[in-house]
């Protein structure tokens, strides 16, 4: 707070409190800026919330550092920050700063997406709170919130947020960051709820600012100017990938591979009998998909804490992929068992219909593992980034599924010996038409239009090509190698040297695996996520 302009301001606020205090404005007994708290609690229906005065703001950051001492915030951390919009012509330009922190919302996404119910909406006050004690650290609430509130502290492993320093509310004491503002910038006032969800353009309403009518934001912000039309935040052609996520990019992978050759397993046997390679790619399927299910649990702050995921299985994706998953490990170990156990496929077997358990688990094993990848699916298109939220994430996710589970068919096959010349080229030529699907469905981010929100996808599509370019680089040699050319090349040498063809086979698994990591990664790293203004 060193330029005139802030040390102006400052002084006035000092003014305007001493006018009032000597005009006996304030009780004897009235706390300091209670002026901008409401004087009773909520009513049902009602909630508090906060309110800005952009024509107070001067953007000189007293509310950041004053909710960072209140909370105790690590040197890194912020729950609330300053934006900047700018915008006008050269003789009537506008420079507007925004101070923001978590809207409240009136149906917030951190609290539907949280596996482990760490979100709570109060009652009384309406604020959204965190639960500490309750975190698993699945940093799944960044993703859902379009606003860019929920914070991940790496030290605790657990995600924090403002929560509107409600103990001070209920005590009669304003929040740190009103309480510091000079100016008088921010207040809470209580809003009706409704009003919330029937107007909600009125809420969150600055040029830059996600949409409010997903999660309905109960901040207003108010100013008595008019923002020009081309108004943008001072960030907005600012693009930096996102985080890489590197558990979940192998966890979905090698569940996606995994399924996919449980899947092709079932083909095979069922429809051109080929059981006598049932147990290698059964115990192959199987050992890919514990791994990865391993490799999601490293992602967790507090992996001691995994089993609480099963908790918001009524209202979150993620609860309802890792549940599929369980379910999908479990039968699919029963099922490895039969295969390997006869007493125990015997044992089984009599007590179903027919006396045969094995194609029952098998057919059982597929549906649990696609649900799980659907589930998959909808984790990522339910937090409506443009670049997730596209019917073309569920062509990725089941096209990963279908080549990588035949290209570990084919190498099986191959490797022991069972594979004919007719089904090596009918599987390499599969491999080709999944990977060109592929190809194409990422591709789309360059030349699709009907992509919701285009101006986000084509910062996903700078960032592809600028920052991320040597990964999308790799990503299409790996993919393009090990889907098209070496399969067609293995459809033309198919019925010649064993050796010849097993090594095809290995590279080609071997090409589509690396290719299908770098897709993930990318599928993480260039999505472009909502923020307010100034966010980062």
């Amino acid at each position: 707070m060193n330029s005139p302009t802030d040390r102006r301001a400052l002084t006035a606020a000092i003014e305007r409190f001493s006018r009032k205090h000597d005009k006996g404005v304030f009780g004897p007994n009235q706390k300091k800026y209670e002026e901008l708290i409401p004087k009773t609690a909520p009513g049902p229906g009602k909630q508090y919330a906060f309110e800005v005065d952009l024509d107070k703001c001067t953007g000189c950051k007293a509310c950041v550092t004053a909710c960072h001492s209140e909370n105790g915030l690590d040197e890194d951390e912020t729950w609330r920050g300053v934006g900047l919009i700018q915008g006008g012509t050269d003789d009537n330009a506008v420079l507007q700063h925004v101070t923001t922190a978590c809207h409240h919302c009136a149906d917030p996404a951190c609290l539907s997406g949280c596996p482990t119910l760490a979100y709570t909406k109060d009652e009384e006050t309406g604020v959204v709170k965190h639960l500490d004690d309750q975190c698993f650290g699945c940093q799944y609430c960044i993703l859902k919130c379009p606003y860019d509130v929920p914070k991940y502290n790496e030290k605790r492993g657990i995600v924090h947020k403002c929560d509107m320093c409600v103990g001070r509310l209920k005590a009669g004491q304003a929040p740190a960051c009103v309480r510091a503002c000079p100016n008088g910038a921010i207040r809470i006032t209580v809003v009706d709820t409704a009003e919330v969800r029937q107007n909600s353009r009125e809420f969150v309403d600055v040029p830059g600012a996600p949409m409010s009518d997903y999660t309905y934001p109960t901040t207003k912000f108010k100013t008595a100017r008019r923002m020009p039309a081309d108004a943008r935040p001072a960030d907005d052609a600012a693009v930096k990938p996102e985080h890489s996520h590197l558990p979940l990019v192998v966890m979905l992978t090698l569940t996606q591979l995994s399924v996919g050759t449980f899947l092709y397993e079932w083909i095979a046997t069922t429809f051109f009998g080929a059981a006598v390679i049932r147990p290698v790619l059964v115990t192959t399927a199987l050992a890919v998909g514990l791994a990865a299910l391993g490799a999601s649990i490293l992602h967790l702050g507090r992996p001691q804490l995994f089993y609480r995921a099963v908790l918001g299985f009524r209202q979150s994706w993620l609860s309802r992929e890792i549940i599929a998953f369980a379910a999908f490990a479990h039968v699919a170990l029963l099922y490895a068992a039969c295969v390997h156990l006869p007493a125990l496929n015997q044992w089984l077997s009599g007590m179903i219909p027919g006396n045969d358990v094995l194609p029952v688990l098998s057919v059982a094993v597929v549906l649990l593992g696609m649900t799980g990848i659907l589930a998959s699916v909808m984790v990522y298109r339910d937090t409506r980034r443009p670049f997730w939220d596209h019917p073309l994430t569920n062509i990725k996710f089941f096209a990963t599924m279908g080549m990588l589970g035949s290209a570990t068919g084919l190498l099986v096959a191959v490797a022991g010996g069972h594979a004919v010349p007719g089904a090596v080229r009918g599987l390499a030529v599969l491999i080709s038409a999944v990977t060109v699907i592929k190809v194409v469905s990422e591709a789309a981010v360059f030349w699709l239009k009907d992509y919701a929100n285009r101006p986000m996808i084509a910062k996903t599509a700078v960032l592809l090509r600028g920052p991320l370019h040597k990964y999308w680089r790799a990503r299409w040699v790996c993919g393009l190698t090990g889907g098209i050319v070496l399969p067609l090349g293995l459809a033309s040498a198919a019925g010649s040297s064993p050796m010849a063809t097993g090594m095809l086979a290995a590279a080609i698994l071997l090409f589509c695996v690396a290719g299908e990591l770098a897709s993930r990664y990318l599928f993480f790293r260039a999505v472009v996520a909502y923020r307010m203004p100034g966010g980062s």
